[in-house]
């Protein structure tokens, strides 16, 4: 070949590879215009979404969930935080709260960042020295190099795990941290009860506790190791292509990085507040099957399957429509920063590869050696382009990622907030209308004076109260429902806010404590042994008499539940509220009541699942202990056993009557007169006071018990000693074990291949194509990568050859 030939070649070689960088230049150009007109569109359509809210369904839901929350609730507008803002506050209670051990994982993590650095910049220099023994057949030194790139490759992998070790233990410690902030406030003054009954600001409280604070610390701990490796990545590459070449690619790079990372900004939608508004709606999608678990059994009796289907289904269809938007938002941007980040970045990053090569430092000479040392620089080189690339590129990503865990941050910074300034309303409060006499003091009896019981949602039930229980006496109180008879005592316990008036009572604070013992309908039944039932809520620790063996059959006897000391082990922690009746459950709360003897006891309708027989051994056994009784209940047998009678109307109004002459209720033109003259509710409860007072002159306690019950029977079972000679009934029995793979292969195709011809066949025909698209290109890059990377140092070479010849 003549010297003019190699001149011509080489030359046709440059010529080419300007004309594909000049082609390079006008697909991508073509291509950022097509993803901007497309990002015009879609900015279109959105706000036309935004004109027309009545054809975006999820819209509708959006402005459902933010104006009524949940099942209809009203929510208290508030105004939009910064999420950024939400994520700084966060953050600097983490760098706050840290600690030593926080802290020695975020020094492991710098140590581990630092150390793959290195092992990966020496991977790399080995692995060139590689290709150069390769290719001048120095057969001991690349097994020397093999031996080296495995010890490295063992480091790296060590290492590796290390970092995802020490990393995993920051996310522990983050997330230990804002629960330990969060349980601070939410366990306080009742906060747990008042903000899902009371505040409605938060709907799922136990979402953002359970579930967004795992979440964004797993987020950040990744962010925080991902970002430590880039920055040595790109300090170490940075001296390293500045030491060998020139400073030049370094500018590229970082021209490149800021271009493509302040494009990707500025299209990027608000990930978020969608991340945001998809914990809601899954929230509120759990919510509602937990709420169907909770009352199965009454869902079966009634049938109403189709009614929680049909409730459940529509939470499920919003959080869909919403999660078809974001996966729309996901996919316009996710094609931008794929072509600018990914793809167009691979491109770039093959030119800076291959220019040194041409006209830099790096230009190798015609020489067996000097072949062998351009193989081993290049391939040294890809490895520096491609770790700054990624180290630049990662850092340039991390705003994004910030923006999704803001959208974690805002509903953590929000549950704080609610928390903190629900936990100190009690304070304010008092400090505040102190003044006013309207606070709560402590004394030995309860008293109500002026109180004003009002709900949540602002409706009176009871106005300007006054009423004073002395140790010793017993207060009944009765009225139609919904007439304030429970929610007295909700302001009495501090679950409710006292909104005017004076509450003298025992103890300190507002809440309920062991002078004053509530015993609900039905009794809560925590996880635990039989024992832990009948101290609680005290624990084994905070004992001041412990429980005995003795003690505990002395109470369960009183209530007729001795058998459970037979049935289940004392250490053996069991759900009672699945496996006790309601029957049996509120003689368990009785017995609690007999273990903690309080001077007040709340009695609310606590008996209404009992015997006649077990309510009499219960008021006598209470008045025997001396504890005063305040007695909400529909029994008018009760009125025997209390000495003072409340009545609410249900309208604000109420009436306090003694008992102890026996008549304490008006006469039948006095019930006539205000029959005539008042409302249907105030008429209904004067109706419920005529049944106590007839019930009270029956005096039905005082006679013979055997006369409460039937005694003529009817039918009887049958002799179970009588040997059957039939044959046993077969009883159904569960498969335990699962069935063969091609049975549950074909069971699942029966129920999925009609829907996929029906509905899914042309997406996943549409997903194979896109497969098979991707496939072909990747293969059409990876060829001209390597015609770059190969077959331009070749040509490079010939026109050294063809400069030495001439």
């Amino acid at each position: 070949m003549s010297s003019l030939q190699l001149l011509q070649l080489t030359e046709h070689g440059r010529n080419l590879f300007s004309s594909r960088r000049r082609t390079l230049a006008v697909v991508s150009g073509a291509l950022l215009a097509g993803g901007t007109l497309a990002y015009a569109q879609s900015g279109r359509r959105r706000k036309h979404r935004e004109e027309n809210p009545c054809n975006d369904a999820n819209t509708r839901s959006k402005e459902s969930i933010s104006q009524n929350g949940v099942d209809g609730k009203v929510v208290k507008p508030r105004k939009k935080k910064n999420l950024l803002k939400s994520l700084h506050f966060l953050a600097a209670i983490l760098l706050k709260k840290i600690g030593p051990s926080g802290t020695n994982y975020l020094l492991g993590l710098m140590l581990t960042a630092v150390l793959r650095t290195a092992i990966g910049h020496r991977l790399a220099k080995v692995q060139g020295y590689l290709f150069k023994s390769a290719f001048l057949r120095r057969v001991p030194a690349f097994t020397r190099l093999i031996i080296e790139n495995l010890l490295l490759c063992f480091l790296q992998s060590t290492v590796y795990q290390t970092s995802k070790y020490l990393t995993g233990s920051l996310s522990l410690r983050f997330k230990k941290i804002l629960t330990d902030l969060i349980h601070a406030d939410y366990f306080e003054n009742m906060v747990y009860y008042k903000i899902s009954h009371v505040d409605h600001r938060i709907s799922n409280p136990e979402q953002r506790i359970a579930s967004d604070i795992p979440k964004f610390c797993a987020g950040l701990s990744d962010l925080v190791q991902d970002d430590l490796i880039a920055i040595a990545d790109g300090l170490i590459y940075i001296w390293r292509i500045c030491s060998y070449a020139s400073p030049k690619y370094v500018l590229w790079i970082l021209a490149y990085v800021l271009g493509a990372g302040g494009t990707i900004r500025k299209f990027s939608p608000s990930f978020g507040k969608l991340k945001a508004m998809e914990q809601q709606l899954e929230g509120e999608y759990r919510q509602v099957h937990s709420r169907l678990r909770t009352h199965a059994e009454s869902v079966a009796f009634y049938g109403g399957e189709n009614r929680e289907e049909s409730h459940i289904m529509q939470r499920f269809q919003a959080l869909v429509r919403h999660v078809n938007v974001v996966l729309h938002e996901n996919w316009w941007f996710g094609m931008i920063q794929d072509f600018l980040l990914k793809y167009l970045g691979a491109t770039v990053g093959v030119i800076l590869i291959v220019e040194p090569f041409f006209a830099g430092d790096l230009k190798p000479d015609t020489s067996t050696l000097g072949r062998a040392e351009m193989l081993s620089n290049l391939r040294y080189h890809t490895s520096v382009i491609i770790s700054l690339f990624q180290s630049l590129g990662t850092l340039s990503t991390s705003s994004r990622r910030l923006n999704l865990l803001s959208g974690y941050a805002d509903r953590i910074h929000e549950l704080l907030d609610v928390s903190r300034e629900l936990s100190g309303v009690r304070d304010r409060l008092m400090s505040r209308n102190s003044s006013a006499k309207n606070y709560i003091s402590e004394a030995n009896y309860i008293e109500f004076s002026g109180v004003k019981v009002v709900t949540p949602s602002g409706n009176v039930l009871v106005d300007d109260l006054t009423l004073r229980v002395e140790s010793g006496s017993n207060l009944l109180i009765t009225g139609p429902n919904g007439s304030g008879k429970s929610s007295l005592f909700r302001v009495l316990g501090g679950l409710w806010p006292l909104v005017s008036g004076h509450i003298v009572k025992p103890g300190v604070g507002s809440n309920l404590n062991k002078e004053i013992f509530y015993v609900p309908q039905r009794p809560y039944t925590a996880v635990g042994t039989l024992r832990d039932q009948l101290i609680y809520p005290l624990t084994a620790d905070q004992e001041t008499e412990p429980l005995s063996y003795g003690g505990m059959v002395d109470l369960l006897k009183n209530v007729d539940l001795d058998y459970l000391l037979e049935r289940y082990p004392l250490d053996k922690e069991v759900n009672w509220g699945d496996e006790l009746s309601l029957g049996e459950q509120q003689r368990l709360g009785m017995a609690r009541l007999f273990y903690h003897k309080p001077k007040f006891a709340i009695l609310d309708e606590c008996t209404s699942a009992v015997t006649t027989d077990m309510e009499e051994r219960f008021c006598n056994r209470v008045r025997a202990m001396g504890t005063s009784c305040i007695t909400i209940s529909h029994r008018p047998a009760l009125v025997a056993f209390h000495d003072v009678v409340l009545s609410l109307d249900g309208e604000g109004g109420w009436k306090v009557q003694d008992n102890r002459n026996g008549s304490f209720l008006p006469t039948e033109s006095e019930f006539d007169a205000l029959k005539s003259s008042e409302t249907d509710r105030k008429s209904d409860a004067l109706a419920v006071q005529r049944a106590f007072s007839a019930n009270t002159k029956d005096n039905t306690l005082s006679g013979p018990k055997e006369h409460s019950y039937s005694t003529q029977v009817i039918a009887t079972s049958p002799n179970m000693e009588i040997e059957s000679t039939e044959q046993p009934h077969l009883i159904p029995q569960l498969q335990c074990s699962p069935r063969p793979l091609p049975v549950r292969v074909a069971a699942m195709s029966k129920i999925l291949v009609p829907k996929i011809i029906d509905k899914q066949g042309a997406q996943l025909l549409a997903v194979a194509v896109l497969v098979l698209s991707r496939t072909w290109i990747s293969d059409r890059i990876a060829s001209l990568n390597g015609w770059l990377l190969v077959c331009f140092p070749l040509l490079q070479e010939l026109e050294l050859a063809g400069v030495q010849f001439l």
